[in-house]
C-alpha cells in the first residue's frame, strides 16, 4: 500500500548563465513557446512549454543564491553532463534540421531504432545533450 502523496514532474531546470539567450535558442530551435521570464538583477528565471512539464532555465547566480553553492555548468567546449533532456516530435529529421539551422551541434543524426522509433541526439547552446 502506498501512502505517499501524488507527485508529478512540473519542471526541469537547466542552470546557464544566460537565461535570455537559452529561452531564445530553444524558441528557435525546437519552437518551443516562452511561459514566463523575469531577470532581477542577474537572477534571471524562464520557462518554456514543453507539455505537462515545464522546461526551465535559471541563471548561475540565481542557483548559487538558493543552493547556497555554485553549480556545475554545462560547457558546449567540455565532455555533457550526465544526462539529457528528451523533445518528443512527430517529425525527428525535420526538428534535427531545424535545431542544426538554429546552432544546435550535432552529437548523432536521425536515425531508426530497432524497434521503430526515430531518434537524433544535439547539444544546445549551453552544451546540454537533447535527445530528439
Amino acid at each position: 500500500m502506498n501512502t505517499s502523496p501524488s507527485v508529478s514532474l512540473g519542471y526541469v531546470i537547466l542552470y546557464v548563465k544566460d537565461v535570455p539567450a537559452s529561452l531564445a535558442f530553444y524558441e528557435k530551435a525546437f519552437g518551443l513557446a516562452r511561459r514566463f521570464f523575469h531577470d532581477d538583477h542577474g537572477k534571471a528565471y524562464g520557462e518554456l512549454e514543453t507539455g505537462a512539464a515545464r522546461l526551465a532555465f535559471a541563471s548561475l547566480e540565481l542557483a548559487t543564491e538558493h543552493l547556497k553553492r555554485e553549480v556545475v555548468p554545462a560547457s558546449p567546449h567540455k565532455a555533457p553532463l550526465g544526462f539529457e533532456i528528451a523533445l518528443v516530435t512527430a517529425n525527428v529529421p525535420e526538428l534535427y534540421a531545424q535545431a542544426i539551422k538554429a546552432g544546435a551541434t550535432t552529437l548523432s543524426e536521425p536515425s531508426t531504432k530497432p524497434w521503430g522509433q526515430t531518434v537524433a541526439y544535439v547539444r544546445d547552446n549551453n552544451g546540454y545533450v537533447v535527445e530528439l
